[in-house]
């Protein structure tokens, strides 16, 4: 059986609508995911325009996911502790704005090699992001409204999904795969405004000892020593891993095995922006109703029902828009659940280095899958990946059930 812990609750801060805590971190979650998620149905093009002397192969193209997540893993480590001490509004400012000047300079990326150092330099500055806006949520919303306010964040990615994933493809076969980079670039730099205009400083105690590497050290180990932090880093892990080792692939097997064109691709993203919508407005509200553990379970267990038979049921563009659909919804249930959950398992001055820990922990899950996926897909073949995938779902649903705390208010 796992224990109960109780929360601070944190109060809204009088006269000032929550729309506008929302919307920087909204559009921001919504370039970022445009970014991530662009790159793979973009391979084909990538492997078609870079210059060098020989196209890439599909495992070295793995790698481009690869870089980007090890390195966001290990910016988050260090940007986690800092945000502790020195408040999330600085560092969400800060992290807005890198991100707009390294989008922008994947105009320079016309080689496998540049373009690596161009996902990695973004790896390193959305980590500097990442961790602070979850600890964010948690500093400004108290727990029971916190799966609220991240499934409206997280819609932020659907609408990249549905608006933004779409126009980048079009642009890239118009004007070259480096331009929906450029673009989100030049988004970002309103995101970075608008968090710098509207985010508050979140009046909540942080850390007050100095930061040093033994201190950051001392805090990471105290966490992983602790139960709950523990199983919330193993969750984060294998969440990433399950996506990465599914997701990153499945659009190319879906051109090349299945025959789905570019054009029909970019209404499938669509399609699953309109299931992430549901399933991150739905799962938070659920979960701040009837808890986060019985949804994560819930989610976790559909997916290892459906997700087994994709090659078998996917023969068409009807059949893949349902498909997609389906476990979009299933899959984005779990995010604002696991993220509101995290945000309850420490205190307010260990927060950032909690959401640290854990998105650096999702991260190298990420990494390592889009590395193997690479390896699968390339060798035995798609279904190992969906094979792999499915073992990482089971394996999150174990540990939810019989390793994390469902926290209750105080």
């Amino acid at each position: 059986m796992t224990k109960e812990i109780s929360l601070d609750t944190p109060v809204l801060e009088e006269g000032r609508h929550p729309f506008f805590i929302i919307a920087p971190l909204w559009l921001t979650a919504f370039i970022v995911s445009c970014q991530l998620f662009i790159v793979s149905p973009l391979l084909p093009i990538i492997q078609d325009e870079l210059l060098n002397r020989t196209p890439p192969t599909d495992f070295a193209l793995g790698f481009l996911g690869t870089a980007y997540s090890v390195v966001l893993a290990f910016s988050t480590l260090i940007v986690g502790p800092i945000s502790d001490r020195v408040g999330r509004r600085r560092v969400l400012v800060v992290g807005t704005a890198l991100i707009a000047a390294v989008l922008l300079l994947h105009g320079v990326a016309v080689h496998y090699e540049s373009l690596l150092v161009m996902r990695a330099l973004t790896g390193m500055a959305t980590g500097v992001y990442s961790g602070s806006m979850v600890a964010f949520v948690g500093d400004y919303f108290p727990y029971k409204r916190r799966g609220w306010a991240t499934g409206w964040i997280l819609t932020g990615v659907a609408c990249g999904q549905i608006l933004g994933m779409p126009a980048g493809i079009l642009l890239a076969n118009a004007y070259g795969f480096q331009t929906p980079f450029i673009v989100f670039g030049g988004l970002m730099v309103l995101a970075s405004a608008m968090a710098w205009w509207y985010l508050p400083q979140p009046n909540v105690k942080y850390d007050e000892v100095p930061f040093s590497i033994p201190a950051v050290l001392r805090t990471y180990a105290t966490l992983l020593q602790s139960r709950g932090p523990c199983a919330g880093v193993v969750i984060y892990f294998l969440l990433f891993a399950s996506l990465g080792v599914f997701l990153f692939f499945f659009p190319k097997w879906l051109e090349e095995d299945v025959g789905i064109s570019i054009q029909q691709l970019a209404l499938l993203f669509v399609i699953a922006g309109i299931g992430i919508v549901v399933g991150t407005t739905s799962g938070g509200v659920l979960s701040d109703r009837f808890g986060r553990k019985p949804i994560l379970i819930f989610a976790c267990g559909a997916l290892t029902l459906v997700l087994p038979f994709v090659t078998f049921w996917v023969r068409g563009f009807t059949s893949a828009a349902v498909f997609t659909a389906v476990i979009l919804i299933l899959g984005a249930m779990r995010t604002g659940p696991i993220m509101a959950l995290l945000t309850a398992l420490t205190a307010h001055t260990q927060r950032g280095s909690m959401m640290g820990l854990a998105i650096a922990s999702g991260q190298l899950g990420l990494g390592v899958a889009t590395a193997a996926a690479g390896w699968f897909y390339e060798h035995p073949g798609f279904p190992y990946n969906v094979l792999a995938a499915t073992i990482a779902v089971v394996l999150m649903a174990w540990v939810v059930w019989r390793l994390l705390p469902e926290p209750t208010e105080a």
